[in-house]
């Protein structure tokens, strides 16, 4: 029997009443979040977390500036390059006849000014090989993971930076040049892996590729970021949770412990509220906030000195979460660059970067897709002789006698 949407319905119901009843509440806990941010002082926050005993549950942003500031987009250069990047794969799975993954890197250069032009490319690549199959401790053989799932993802994150290097060393070098990826340049969820995993692909791939890219920065006006579409983030919410906690000491679990959540001093001045909620009403449209630096552990610890730094943009459709290494976010013409350039590919979109949008249709994988990749897995095994098996609950589903 399929999806019975007539019952889902009722719940769904139920749920948009729920969500209704609680509008009043989240509006005064936004009004008091945007009296938070009006008030905040950096010089303050920054002594509150120098504090001895300070421990927090949730991680906070470095705030050097107001968070109510707001600047106006530098003008577009007239002669510039964007270069979007997106990747997409097939996961290795028990119900195809071969143990392997496919990853597939899409993009698009656009060229505009005196002589515009555009270029996609699309690379899929597979990894059927043992060494490409799982990570191994270089010092230990025996010690290995297999790349799947959440492995893969950061992966595929680095191939996509691979494949923006490869892309930008391809634009003339006399010409204000960005690339772009979709999502975060933080490798959220690594510190869940084993350090020798983690040394392979942040430390020894993303991080090197972050070098390269730096490096040809230094020849040229270059610049890197990433864009997040209707962020569900909420840092510098976080920051303002620490200015409106009312102890002398901020320490979560000392203090509040034992509180169950949405009853908790700062839950109930600055709780449930996004960042874009708070921007919202900061910005003006093409407008961006102030730059904040992450302090996610991994960038910490394993981004050998590539901070990643972020601000909201709004556009005419959203606000929007852009990341740039600090190297970028330091050199006030690079952010400039990314500033006035994702705006306007944000209006050339409409209301997503059209380099990124345009990336995303090279790049994405569809169902017909993969089931034609598992057919062609198929066929060549066959071809070998070899057997081209898969589990009954996979053939089950093929073929349906009822």
């Amino acid at each position: 029997m399929a999806l019975d949407l007539n019952r889902t319905a009722v719940q769904i119901d139920d749920m948009a009443a729920a969500l209704s009843a609680g509008t009043a509440d989240r509006s005064l806990r936004l009004a008091s979040a945007l009296d938070a941010a009006q008030s905040f002082d950096p010089a303050a926050y920054a002594t509150r977390l120098a504090q001895p005993g300070t421990e927090l549950n949730w991680s906070v942003p470095q705030v050097h500036e107001r968070v109510d500031a707001s600047y106006v987009a530098p003008p577009v250069p007239e002669e510039h390059c964007v270069v979007g990047v997106d990747g997409s794969h097939i996961d290795v799975s028990r119900h195809i006849p071969a143990h392997c993954y496919l990853i597939n890197i899409g993009g698009m250069s656009l060229r505009y000014g005196n002589e515009p032009g555009a270029d996609v490319f699309c690379t899929p690549r597979l990894y059927a090989s043992q060494d490409e199959l799982v990570i191994r401790d270089r010092y230990a053989p025996y010690r290995e993971e297999t790349i799947s799932g959440a492995l893969l993802d950061a992966k595929r994150a680095v191939e996509e930076l691979r494949g923006l290097l490869n892309a930008l060393r391809e634009v003339p070098e006399d010409i204000p040049a960005i690339g772009l990826v979709d999502g975060s340049l933080i490798l959220f969820g690594m510190h869940r892996h084993p350090d020798f995993v983690v040394r392979q692909l942040v430390d020894d791939d993303y991080v090197a590729l972050l070098d390269e890219i730096r490096s040809l920065s230094s020849r040229r006006t270059l610049a890197i970021a990433s864009y997040i579409s209707l962020p569900r983030s909420r840092e510098v919410v976080n920051a303002l949770r620490v200015a409106v906690c009312p102890y002398p000491v901020p320490s979560c679990d000392r203090e509040c412990g034992t509180i169950r959540r949405d009853e908790r001093p700062c839950d109930k001045e600055v709780g449930g509220v996004l960042d874009r909620q708070l921007f919202a009403h900061f910005l003006g449209i093409s407008e961006r906030s102030a730059v904040f630096g992450s302090n996610a552990e991994i960038v910490r610890n394993r981004y050998g000195g590539h901070g990643v730094s972020f601000f909201y943009v709004r556009t005419e459709d959203e606000v929007g979460r852009v990341e740039v290494p600090d190297w970028v976010a330091e050199d006030e013409a690079l952010l400039g660059l990314v500033h006035s350039l994702v705006v306007e590919q944000c209006r050339l979109g409409p209301g997503y970067p059209v380099a990124l949008k345009e990336a995303h249709e090279q790049a994405v994988v569809t169902g017909a897709d993969r089931q034609h990749f598992v057919e062609l897995v198929a066929s060549a095994l066959e071809q070998q002789g070899m057997s081209a098996y898969s589990s009954e609950k996979n053939n089950s589903k093929m073929r349906r006698w009822i």
